[in-house]
């Protein structure tokens, strides 16, 4: 089962210290990226974090030239409103009502979200609507439109912030600061104020 890790960062006040205007961190990675951007996240804002498992441990989706991977994406984009299409994942023990701000660190796997990623927003993405949604995305070099559009599609009543960040290989060297000048941008700290009952 995945559980939530609680984080906090020096640099910043909390706004998890009142109960409101909580944020969830929600991750999947393989290779490690996008763990590492989480980390560099955590240490700039305060929020919890859940990492979505496979449930099937062990599997390289690397191997044979990346066939297990591309078969699950490629279920999927056959039939992505059926549950059936997506990868079975770990439970999850998080409860999305205590959220405000979600924030999706995501692989781009052929083009699109990573399976197991997509697995978990397939079935709570409902539970997300009205919250505000927070994407960042991790590929070597190709661009991320699918993905955001995956997004969207996962997770229809989501008050998306105004543009995803997207760290590509070379930018992984400069994370803390393409993560620092997007938190800005899309003014965070003022999002991450509001206190969940006002969007309900």
């Amino acid at each position: 089962m995945a559980t939530i890790m609680t984080a906090s960062c020096g640099n910043a006040e909390s706004p998890t210290e009142s109960g409101n205007g909580k944020t969830l961190i929600v991750f999947y990675s393989f290779t490690g990226n996008c763990e590492a951007i989480v980390n560099t996240l955590r240490s700039q804002i305060n929020a919890d974090v859940v990492e979505i498992w496979p449930a099937e441990e062990g599997l390289d989706y690397s191997a044979d030239n990346y066939a297990i991977g591309s078969a699950l994406i490629a279920a999927i984009r056959e039939n992505p409103d059926k549950a059936e299409s997506y990868p079975t994942i770990k439970p999850v023990d998080v409860n999305l009502e205590e959220y405000s701000s979600i924030i999706v660190v995501a692989p781009l796997w052929w083009d699109n979200m990573a399976a197991p990623l997509q697995a978990y927003l397939f079935h709570n993405g409902e539970k997300m609507s009205g919250k505000h949604i927070g994407l960042i995305v991790s590929s070597w070099s190709s661009g991320i439109d699918d993905v955001v559009a995956d997004a969207h599609r996962l997770i229809p009543g989501g008050r998306f912030f105004i543009k995803p960040l997207w760290i590509n290989h070379t930018g992984q060297s400069n994370r803390d600061n393409l993560i620092s000048a997007w938190l800005n941008e899309i003014d965070y700290s003022a999002i991450a104020s509001y206190d969940i009952n006002v969007l309900r």
